[in-house]
C-alpha cells in the first residue's frame, strides 16, 4: 500500500522459486543476492497485493516461464487480471541455467521451451477452445477459463538485456536492466531496425527499465528525462536488499522526484 499511497505507478515483483545449493553452473553475477532466499511465491504475492490496492499496476518482473506448466500459468495470470480489474503486467524470462534445469528445462533449449509456452498461453487467453501442438508443449482443444480483462491479454515484456532477438517479435515490450545511456540507445536502435524490417511500429513496444535504488535521487532527474526521450515508459527502482525501515523514506524520495 505504501507504493500506491505515494502516487507511484506500479509494483513489480521478482521470481526465484528456489536457489540450488550446489549449482552445476555458477550464478552469472559476482554475488547471489540474499533477497533471493526470501522471495514469496510470485503469483500469491501479486494476488495479495491485488486485494490490498486499487489503482496501481501489478507486475511480474520477471516470471520464469521455463519453470512453469503453461496451462496453470495462463490460468493464474488470467485470474489475477480478472481479480485486479485488468491491472497486471507480465515480465517474462528464461532463468538462470542451474535454476531452470531443476525444473526439467535443458538450458540449451530454453528459448524454444519459452516460445512454445508463451504461444500456448496466448492461445489459452484468446480462444474459447484452445489447442497447441509443439515439440515441448502439446495439448488438444481445451476449455481454460477465465479470459483476461485486458485484450487480447496483459502486456508481455521480455526480460533480457539485448532486445534484437526474435523473441521480441511475439511479445509486447522490453524489460532490460538499466545501463549506460549510450549502450541503451544503441540497443534501442537495433530493436527499432528489427521491428521496422518486420513491418511493426517501434512505438508499439513498451519499454520498462529496472535498477537498484540510487544513493540519492537528486541526480536522477536528467537521467529519467533522457530515458523518457528515448521511449522508455517506466523506470522500476528495486528495493532488493534494503531493510524494511528504510523502504518508506526511499519511496518518499521517489514520490517527490515524480512530482
Amino acid at each position: 500500500m505504501a507504493v500506491e499511497e505515494r502516487g507511484l505507478d506500479a509494483l513489480f515483483m521478482g521470481e526465484h522459486i528456489h536457489i540450488p545449493v550446489k549449482p552445476r553452473i555458477a550464478y552469472p553475477l559476482p554475488t547471489m543476492s540474499a533477497e533471493y532466499l526470501k522471495e514469496l511465491d510470485l503469483v500469491v504475492a501479486m494476488a495479495a497485493a491485488a486485494a490490498a490496492i486499487r489503482r496501481i499496476k501489478l507486475a511480474g518482473g520477471v516470471c520464469l516461464v521455463t519453470a512453469h506448466d503453461p496451462m496453470i500459468l495462463a490460468k493464474q495470470f488470467a485470474s489475477l487480471d480478472v481479480l485486479s480489474g485488468g491491472r497486471i503486467i507480465i515480465g517474462l524470462g528464461t532463468g538462470w541455467v542451474s535454476e531452470i534445469e531443476t525444473h526439467g528445462t535443458a538450458f540449451a533449449v530454453r528459448w524454444k521451451v519459452f516460445k512454445e509456452r508463451v504461444e500456448a498461453m496466448k492461445a489459452i487467453w484468446t480462444k474459447e477452445q484452445a489447442e497447441y501442438h509443439g515439440e515441448f508443449v502439446n495439448f488438444p482443444p481445451i476449455f481454460c477459463p477465465p479470459k483476461p480483462v485486458q485484450k487480447p491479454y496483459p502486456p508481455l515484456l521480455l526480460g533480457v538485456q539485448n532486445p534484437a532477438t526474435r523473441h521480441i517479435d511475439y511479445l509486447n515490450g522490453w524489460f532490460p536492466p538499466r545501463m549506460a545511456l549510450e549502450q541503451f540507445l544503441a540497443l534501442r536502435q537495433k530493436l527499432t531496425q528489427r521491428l521496422e524490417v518486420r513491418g511493426r511500429d517501434p512505438r508499439s513496444i513498451l519499454i520498462t527499465v529496472h535498477q537498484n535504488f540510487p544513493e540519492k535521487f537528486a541526480t536522477e532527474t536528467s537521467a529519467i528525462e533522457a530515458y523518457r526521450k528515448a521511449g522508455v515508459e517506466r523506470i522500476v527502482y528495486r528495493l532488493t536488499g534494503l531493510p524494511g525501515e528504510s523502504i518508506r523514506p526511499k519511496l518518499d524520495e521517489l514520490a517527490r522526484l515524480v512530482e
